[in-house]
């Protein structure tokens, strides 16, 4: 199938259409967080809050007899859940006494319980009320080709809370970034920027994890700002390029999985995100043997 008939086919065809569209505001949400995420070292953060997730989600069918995975009480129960667990690992990493449980353990025990959690309570719902629940994998890994017309909303409201909160903000969050000692110490209630990061950090994962999946997420709001910091030296560059690779890599995963009936939606966008950071690399590697001395000869 060649580039032009899933052109034509997306025309045709509003499935494909609010998919590419969701696609490509849930990689602008992660991509825009990236950079941060990456330079605050709180990509463990974001795996377990994507997690934790997979326990709102069995909190919320187990506690909502009639409910379904879609439903928005569904939602907003989850959403619920990764707050409370976000503000319990924020608490935990802005901790500075030694008797307190490190940052690292505190995240590690709401991943391994969140998860635990949620399989018993989906198992739970399954065996008490034996309603229709979706299979695991749409949990885990995503699913793209079912977004309803309020997940586009939902996703909308997110991109542009996001994006309006990068601009009005970036100066006091680029300086937590960088620094969130020296910004405390200069003034800034760098306290409140760590939890309204989480927040956001929180909504991200529970509105995007319909897209790319619980597991997947977190690879999405690690990998494009990885590759960005390394072509960027200005961090307001590197958001701007990490956007860019978070929407274009949404849509080639789609595309993929539109080619290759194999491949899930998910996946294939972190797949895309991997194999671009091997390029990177290896173009990094590349100059590198070509600057050191000696190099020309190599």
């Amino acid at each position: 199938m060649d580039n032009a008939s899933f052109i034509s086919v997306l025309l045709d065809t509003p499935l494909l259409q609010r998919a590419a569209l969701a696609g490509a505001m849930a990689g602008l949400c992660c991509a825009l967080l990236s950079p941060l995420v990456v330079l605050r070292r709180m990509a463990f953060i974001g795996d377990g809050m994507a997690h934790a997730a997979f326990g709102g989600m069995g909190l919320a069918l187990f506690l909502l007899a009639n409910s379904g995975y879609d439903d928005l009480s569904v939602r907003l129960l989850t959403l619920l859940f990764c707050l409370a667990v976000g503000g319990a690992i924020g608490l935990a990493s802005r901790q500075n006494s030694s008797k307190q449980l490190s940052a690292d353990s505190a995240i590690g025990i709401a991943f391994s319980a969140s998860l635990a959690l949620g399989a018993m309570l989906l198992a739970l719902r399954q065996k008490i009320n034996p309603q229709y629940v979706p299979s695991l994998d749409r949990y885990l890994f995503g699913s793209l080709l079912n977004i309803s017309a309020a997940d586009i909303w939902l996703l909308a409201a997110l991109t542009v809370t996001i994006g309006a909160l990068l601009f009005l903000f970036y100066k006091e969050i680029f300086f937590y970034a960088f620094d969130a000692k020296l910004a405390e110490v200069s003034g800034m209630h760098a306290s409140v920027v760590h939890y309204l990061f989480l927040l956001f950090l929180a909504l991200t994962v529970v509105v995007s994890a319909r897209v790319a999946g619980i597991i997947l997420i977190s690879a999405s709001l690690i990998l494009p700002g990885v590759i960005a910091l390394k072509l960027c030296a200005r961090l307001i560059q590197a958001t701007l390029l990490s956007a860019l690779i978070g929407v274009a890599s949404f849509e080639a995963g789609l595309f993929l999985s539109y080619q290759y009936d194999f491949m899930q939606p998910g996946s294939a966008i972190v797949l895309t995100q991997f194999a671009l950071l091997l390029v990177v690399g290896a173009w990094e590697y590349i100059i590198g043997l070509r600057s050191a001395p000696g190099g020309q000869n190599c």
